[in-house]
């Protein structure tokens, strides 16, 4: 069965945190199946949340930081975009994809909808082809 393992940002561990993923106080990450069902497989707190990245957001230290605190992951899920999710969607495997929903569940079902695309997207990536942040119902 192909699976999808989705970093999503949050405060609360309900919703999807509106601000940049990096500045969530947790990173929950998710495997999600192609038949739709979805287990929440570890919960990471987010120790670069006060990187101090000056006045403009996206500091590559804090990416960086981020990257190593979520291990592999094959999907960002965001409500927003950032400047280090532009960064991440041009230089690393991990694929963004921005939703506009609030709930965490709301947001892996709409992934579930979209499965084959967000899959082949991946699988693509990991070839070394590079998409911008994908974008569904912005």
């Amino acid at each position: 069965m192909k699976k999808l393992v989705v970093m999503v940002g949050t405060d609360d561990g309900e919703s999807i945190l509106f601000g940049h993923p990096g500045d969530a106080e947790s990173f929950h990450i998710y495997e999600l199946r192609e038949d739709g069902s979805f287990e929440l497989l570890r919960k990471v707190k987010n120790e670069a949340k006060d990187i101090d990245e000056g006045p403009a957001h996206g500091g590559q230290e804090k990416m960086k930081k981020v990257l190593q605190l979520i291990g592999k992951v094959d999907v960002i899920l965001t409500r927003r975009n950032s400047p280090n999710l532009i960064r991440m969607a041009s230089e690393t495997e991990i694929q963004p994809v921005m939703v506009n929903v609030e709930r965490i569940e709301e947001g892996l079902k709409i992934l579930h909808e979209h499965f084959d695309e967000i899959y082949d997207m991946v699988d693509r990536r990991k070839r070394g082809e590079r998409f911008k942040v994908h974008k569904i119902g912005v």
